[in-house]
């Protein structure tokens, strides 16, 4: 089932890792998003990279959420992203 609202974070720009200092664009949770499913079967490098990242911290793929970071998308667990209330730690903009 869908998550019923939009992420917390979209819409904004943030900084999940402090230590690289990379920022991502923040667009909703994936199963919110129509046709954007594909970015988690096998075989995709986005959803493959994402399940060994996600499988290493013990979290479930349902977390996902889409994002926009340099080179193009990614996909980000909402464990991995700065904590939202009531402003944002790590928010750019």
């Amino acid at each position: 089932m869908p998550h019923a609202k939009e992420h917390p974070l979209a819409g904004r720009r943030v900084v999940p890792d402090a230590q690289t200092g990379a920022t991502v664009y923040v667009v909703d949770w994936l199963d919110r998003l129509p046709n954007a499913g594909y970015l988690l079967r096998a075989g995709n490098p986005v959803g493959d990279a994402f399940r060994r990242r996600i499988a290493g911290l013990d979290l479930h793929v349902s977390g996902a959420v889409l994002a926009h970071a340099a080179p193009g998308v990614a996909l980000v667990h909402h464990a991995e992203l700065p904590a939202y209330d009531p402003v944002p730690v790590g928010v750019i903009s």
